[in-house]
C-alpha cells in the first residue's frame, strides 16, 4: 500500500472542524511561515498550489505571518503574481552557489540582490497594499552585543543570549527583542501580542527591502540590517531567533482556523530552543492550527534520509547539493499533488493526526 507523502497534525479545535467539515480555503484566517532556510524545498511545490489553486479567488482577508525564509515565503503570497515569485524564489534559491569561505559582507549582498529581483520595481507597492493577502514579517531587534558585527564580540553575545534562553524563554529578551512589521490596514488577531516584547512597525515600500533582508539575517553568516525605518533598533537579524517556529496566540478566541505548511511536524518557538526537548509551545497556542508536514515515509525516501537544509552548503559540493535539492523539490511536488487529490475527495482519515 502506498504511504502518504504527508501528515495532517491539528490542534483539537482544527481537528473537529476538519472531521466535521473537511477543509476549505474560507475556514482560515491565518497563515503561517516559520524559519528553516533550503528546509522550504519540501514545501515548494504545496506553496505553489496553494497560491495558484486553493487560495485562488479568495476575496476574505488572509493574514500571513513569517520569520526567515517564512517570511519570503508569506511576501511572495502577497505579491502581484504568487506563483511566478514562488517559483523564482525557489530557482534562485535552488541554485545558489557562494565561493569558498565567503564571508558575511558577500552573503548579504547575494540577498539584497535576491531581494531586488524577487520583488522588483514596483513589487513592494503591491505587497503593501495587497487587500486580501496581508503581510507581516518577525525580525530580532539586537541588544548590546548580538548587534555587533565582530566574530568575537557577536559570539560572546549569542553565547550569553543561549544561556539566558535556556533558563527563560523571556531573559532572551535582555539580547534580542521582537519587531513585528505589519501592513497598514492590519487587524490580524496577532498584531497586539503581550508573550514576548515586541515593537510593531507599519510595513511600507520603503522599509520592505530591508525588512526581509534582516528576517533573513543568520547571526555570523550574514550581517546585520541597519536603519530599519520605523523601528527603534538599530540593527536587525533573523526572526527566527525569537520565532523560529512561533509559540504565540495566532487567532485566540475566534472560530477561524490557521494554516500552517510546516517541514517538521512540531514546532519549536525560538532558534535557541533547538537543543532543548522541554521547550514546546503552549497548547493552547496551537488549538486551532491545521499543520501540513512531510511524511517520515516521504522524508526516508530521500537522499541522505532527510530534507534539504542549510549545512548542504559546507557539507556538499555545489553541483550534489544542486542536484540533491532537486529530488526533495521533486518530492515536494508529489506532496502538492496528494494534497489536490485528498482536497478533491476530502480524504483525510489516513493522514489526520490529532496534537501537536
Amino acid at each position: 500500500m502506498k504511504q502518504p507523502t504527508f501528515v495532517i497534525k491539528a490542534g483539537p479545535q482544527a481537528l473537529a472542524r476538519i472531521r466535521s467539515e473537511g477543509i476549505r480555503q474560507d475556514q482560515f484566517r491565518v497563515m503561517v511561515g516559520a524559519s528553516g532556510g533550503p528546509k522550504w524545498f519540501i514545501l515548494s511545490g504545496l506553496d505553489r498550489y496553494l497560491a495558484s489553486e486553493f487560495f485562488k479567488g479568495r476575496q476574505k482577508p488572509l493574514h500571513l505571518l513569517g520569520s526567515s525564509v517564512g517570511g519570503w515565503r508569506m511576501a511572495a503570497h502577497a505579491s502581484a503574481d504568487p506563483y511566478k515569485a514562488l517559483t523564482f524564489f525557489r530557482d534562485h534559491y535552488h541554485h545558489l552557489r557562494y565561493e569558498p569561505k565567503a564571508n558575511a559582507r558577500i552573503v548579504s549582498q547575494s540577498s539584497r540582490d535576491m531581494i531586488a529581483s524577487f520583488i522588483g520595481q514596483e513589487g513592494a507597492k503591491r505587497i503593501c497594499s495587497n487587500p486580501v493577502f496581508k503581510l507581516h514579517l518577525v525580525t530580532a531587534g539586537c541588544r548590546g552585543w548580538t548587534g555587533v558585527e565582530a566574530k568575537p564580540l557577536q559570539l560572546s553575545g549569542l553565547f550569553l543570549a543561549a544561556t539566558a534562553n535556556a533558563m527563560n524563554r523571556r531573559w532572551l529578551s535582555g539580547f534580542f527583542h521582537r519587531s513585528l512589521f505589519h501592513v497598514p490596514d492590519s487587524d490580524a488577531p496577532f498584531l497586539n501580542l503581550r508573550d514576548y516584547p515586541t515593537e510593531r512597525v507599519p510595513l511600507t515600500p520603503n522599509n520592505l527591502p530591508k525588512v526581509l533582508e534582516a528576517t533573513g539575517a543568520i547571526p555570523l553568516v550574514l550581517e546585520g540590517v541597519r536603519g530599519i525605518e520605523g523601528s527603534r533598533h538599530p540593527v536587525h537579524r533573523d526572526g527566527g531567533i525569537v520565532d523560529y517556529h512561533f509559540d504565540l496566540p495566532f487567532a485566540p478566541q475566534t472560530d477561524d482556523l490557521v494554516f500552517y505548511p510546516h517541514f517538521y511536524s512540531k514546532a519549536v518557538p525560538g532558534w535557541f530552543d533547538k537543543g532543548l526537548a522541554w521547550r514546546r509551545p503552549k497548547p493552547e497556542h496551537y488549538s486551532n492550527v491545521v499543520m501540513i508536514a512531510p511524511s517520515p515515509s516521504l522524508v526516508a525516501e530521500l537522499p541522505y534520509g532527510k530534507i534539504s537544509d542549510r549545512k548542504d552548503f559546507v557539507e556538499l559540493d555545489d553541483e550534489t547539493r544542486i542536484r540533491y535539492w532537486q529530488k526533495v523539490i521533486d518530492a515536494g511536488e508529489r506532496l502538492a499533488e496528494e494534497f489536490a487529490e485528498r482536497l478533491e475527495h476530502q480524504r483525510w482519515d489516513e493522514v489526520l493526526v490529532s496534537g501537536l
